[in-house]
């Protein structure tokens, strides 16, 4: 029985060692990168991330309420210190010391769950850009029949023509929402940059 308490104990512990690993595994990775994410930015990719229950924020939620001890609702240093302390995981005063001043934004001496999500939000505000990037290299291939590296009307009506709505959609209104909406240089055609800008689900 004693045994069993043991071998527990070690697996408990070495999954808080995994966690402690992977939070400054990540911290200490994108850190140089979180500075570039902040205010309104961050705050609506944050809400974002909630709103979708995206995996990376619910994880990250786990870990920042490990760190917050108390409950308070922000981690400051002690706390950090103590829960990377908790988990077996040393690291110098210095590191410590840079991590938590990266995240601070406001220089209060604490980190707020917002704060504690730059490093996170930033990465997924990253592979979002790159999703859509593909999403619009896959369109203008759907759409640019003849590779020329722009769309037409025509090309762009028919590319549409597969959608159950289309049928209810004269070319004419089409051809008003190039002209009024995606067509912003009024060549008459649309680029790379002006497709980007449509929304997806139309295509």
């Amino acid at each position: 029985r004693g045994c069993r308490v043991t071998e527990s104990n070690t697996q408990i512990i070495g999954r808080m060692k995994l966690l402690a690993a992977q939070t400054l595994s990540i911290l200490a990775l994108f850190v140089a990168l979180a500075a570039a994410l902040d205010g309104d930015e961050l705050h609506s990719t944050v809400k974002e991330m909630k709103d979708a229950e995206h995996v990376k924020y619910n994880k990250s939620h786990k870990k920042f309420r490990f760190f917050d001890a108390d409950g308070s609702e922000f981690i400051d240093r002690p706390e950090f210190e103590k829960g990377l302390q908790k988990l077996g995981y040393k690291t110098s005063s210095k590191k410590l010391e840079h991590i938590m001043g990266e995240l601070d934004m406001d220089k209060d001496g604490k980190v707020e769950f917002v704060e504690f999500m730059r490093p996170t939000a930033k990465k997924y505000k990253e592979e979002r850009e790159l999703e859509h990037g593909a999403d619009t290299d896959r369109a203008m291939e759907h759409f640019d029949k003849d590779t020329d590296g722009q769309v037409t009307v025509d090309e762009f009506y028919n590319g549409l023509s597969h959608l159950d709505r289309m049928k209810s959609m004269s070319k004419e209104k089409v051809v008003d929402f190039v002209n009024m909406y995606a067509d912003v240089d009024g060549d008459g055609l649309l680029s790379y940059d002006e497709l980007d800008t449509i929304d997806p689900q139309l295509m």
